[in-house]
């Protein structure tokens, strides 16, 4: 690979020099040897590349911002603080920093000076400010405070960036009469991640007589049992990591591919910019990224009516495809047979009620966590049951909980384990609590599945919906909420009402066996049907 093209790290797809040009042509040499390296996953060469472009350009704000990438992507939170606070010293209204420095100390639970953070983020979005060569982190606004409006703001300007110097013509395909519609899902997570814990059933229920599927994974294989499954589940799977983006969607288009599905819109190791190409007739914003893409090459996005209502269409590019049911499909066979652990096994305490929330770090916002940490005055013995974070994280976790008056150790830790392991131990809380902005995905159904209660507050954002939508999937939307205050004042009803919790509990595990959620093979006939339906569609307008 050539120093020219180099790819930025801020994940948008283009060269360095297209997305955050260096002024001094020795630095921006200096940076573009730091990007070969950290593609190579060489951090320290990386590092020290970019300090030599820093002794040559001090103050050139894209530098340090690079620098703070570099530490991002090594989960050196704390070192990124200060060439990402130089960065936005040095320019103080760029957007990229901005994002990043807000959702670095949103994963270290470092909550000062976040919510100034979040209102100058907002505040760019609501001008409609423009700038050359920086634009907001799309993955990381989904967990701040922002409108659908605003993060369809920021998508088109995302999109910009990956929009061909000459528009891309949308491929052209035919199928004999008789000849199964073929289906691609690309995605760098066919590996042991969220979006696999939930696809992973559909995959293998999908009827080949109907569909013929092929998958196109973008970050180097999994070579272990869940990327071995994954890689069964399809009649044709490639490991497309090494090739370059036009090659990609060259091999989609010869491939004749009618229907290409987007399992990671701009998250980690995606590679947006194939779509931009136009290799399938019609291309799918799913699962991975529930936000508007803000693209015009994704003509559909995989969604519902609760999720995404009616009269919010108008803050996304893409057309809603909407399931009769729920979004989201579930492999239910990822839920291990017998019953769930003890208390004791989880390290619980064998009395007193647990709340849990098992979603990542990341999610979880001061406003929130302060109605927690009411909650745990109000019901004397509760503990609040978290994931596994980082020791930095969780010492700032328990420092709050002090701050609010609670002693820091009914906050519990669980530890990281397989996916079986992980869903069977949500039986043992009492109430799940959801987060917001950004509320639980997998996670919920997680919960849902191994029969845990799950109570979530709902805005307008698809992402705080996805839980709602669930609940209602599984007949219990008397559990979705619209306010912190109608959040609260619910969990406390559950945990002072045993009665009222049993019966949440009993008629989720009555429901499990007959409400849509769990029903795969329904899923799976509706997924046919909508990618044959949308198909028909297409032809009657070509």
């Amino acid at each position: 690979m050539t120093g020219r093209n180099a790819l930025c790290p801020c994940g948008s797809g283009r060269r360095y020099k297209e997305c955050h040009g260096v002024s001094g042509s020795d630095a921006a040499e200096w940076v573009e040897r730091a990007l070969r390296e950290l593609q190579a996953r060489d951090f320290s060469a990386a590092e020290a590349s970019l300090r030599e472009a820093e002794r040559l350009a001090p103050d050139d704000p894209r530098i340090h911002a690079n620098l703070g990438t570099v530490y991002v992507r090594q989960r050196r939170l704390a070192d990124a603080e200060a060439p990402l606070g130089r960065a936005l010293a040095l320019d103080p209204d760029n957007p990229y920093v901005l994002t990043l420095l807000a959702h670095v100390r949103q994963r270290r639970c470092v909550w000062e000076g976040l919510s100034e953070l979040h209102a100058h983020i907002t505040g760019l979005l609501d001008a409609g400010s423009e700038d050359a060569y920086a634009d907001f982190n799309p993955f990381a606004l989904l967990a701040m405070p922002t409108t659908s409006r605003q993060q369809l703001v920021a998508g088109r300007r995302f999109a910009r960036g990956l929009t061909p110097a000459s528009p891309a013509r949308r491929a052209e395909v035919s199928f004999a009469e008789g000849e199964r519609l073929r289906i691609g899902f690309t995605s760098s997570d066919f590996r042991s991640h969220a979006t696999v814990t939930l696809m992973m059933e559909l995959w293998e229920r999908l009827d080949r007589r109907r569909l013929e599927l092929f998958g196109y994974g973008i970050l180097a294989r999994d070579v272990g049992p869940v990327g071995q499954r994954v890689e069964r589940a399809f009649e044709h799977f490639g490991d497309v990591s090494g090739e370059s983006v036009p090659r990609i969607a060259q091999r989609i288009r010869e491939d004749r591919i009618a229907i290409l599905i987007d399992l990671n819109g701009y998250t980690r190791n995606a590679r947006p910019a194939i779509f931009a190409l136009r290799p399938a007739p019609i291309q799918i914003n799913a699962i991975g990224f529930q936000a508007t893409l803000g693209t015009p090459w994704h003509d559909y996005i995989l969604t519902d009516r609760f999720s995404l209502p009616e009269p919010l269409q108008r803050f996304y590019t893409e057309r809603p495809l909407y399931m009769p049911h729920m979004a989201f499909p579930s492999d239910t066979t990822r839920l291990p047979a017998g019953p769930p652990p003890s208390r004791a096994a989880c390290g619980l305490p064998e009395h007193g009620f647990v709340f849990c929330c098992f979603n990542n770090a990341y999610k979880i916002l001061p406003e929130v966590f302060a109605v927690w940490m009411r909650l745990l005055a109000a019901i004397p013995g509760s503990v609040l049951w978290l994931l596994e974070t980082s020791a930095e994280a969780k010492e700032n976790l328990r420092r709050e909980a002090h701050r609010a008056g609670v002693d820091p150790q009914r906050l519990i830790f669980a530890p990281r384990v397989g996916v079986g392991e992980h869903v069977a131990r949500n039986a043992t809380a009492d109430l799940f609590l959801d987060t917001y902005p950004y509320g639980a995905h997998t996670t919920a159904n997680d919960a849902l599945l191994a029969g845990l209660p799950l109570l979530t507050c709902v805005g307008e954002t698809l992402v705080s919906r996805i839980a709602g939508s669930q609940l209602t999937a599984i007949g219990l939307p008397e559990l979705i909420t619209e306010s912190f205050a109608g959040y609260e004042a619910m969990a406390v009803k559950l945990a002072t009402d045993p009665g009222l919790l049993k019966s949440h509990r009993d008629r989720l595990a009555a429901n499990r066996r007959t409400a849509p959620l769990f029903d795969m093979t329904r899923y799976a006939r509706d997924f046919e049907d909508a990618m044959q339906r949308i198909w028909a569609e297409y032809q009657s307008q070509a």
